[in-house]
């Protein structure tokens, strides 16, 4: 491995989303496809684990997941970074810390691979830049 730290393994917060969505320079699509890969792994560990999935299995019967998932009240076009961080909240406090070593070490490896691919499309396709700062205030 070459020392990818996933953005779930500690606390993630909708602003930490947000910056490793802007340092590969995902847009809103690529922001999307990003949440359903973590979206895709819960389920693929809750038809490893019935456990989780008799735990949780009924929220995540609609797409997308999490407590933002129909909510844009004060996301202000950042819907996909809060929608991952409760989504990352998740793995990084159940499925993840349940798996064993070797397959953590194939999902950091999948993982890898997704962001590589998604950056490359980012490349492809270069966001404007914008000044949205504070993005994240209530209104």
């Amino acid at each position: 491995m070459s020392g990818h730290e996933l953005p779930f393994e500690k606390r993630v917060d909708r602003n930490a989303m947000h910056s490793f969505f802007e340092y590969h320079g995902f847009d809103e699509e690529l922001e999307e496809e990003y949440y359903r890969f973590l979206y895709d792994f819960v389920l693929e560990r809750m038809e490893k684990d019935n456990g989780l999935k008799a735990a949780f299995g009924p929220t995540f019967q609609h797409y997308p997941h999490g407590q933002h998932h129909g909510e844009d009240f004060h996301l202000h076009g950042h819907k996909w970074a809060v929608r991952t961080a409760d989504l990352g909240n998740f793995i990084g406090k159940t499925a993840y810390l349940a798996m064993p070593e070797e397959e953590k070490q194939e999902f950091a490896r999948r993982h890898e691979e997704k962001v590589a691919e998604l950056s490359k499309k980012a490349e492809q396709k270069p966001k404007e830049e914008t000044d949205d700062i504070p993005a994240f205030r209530h209104t």
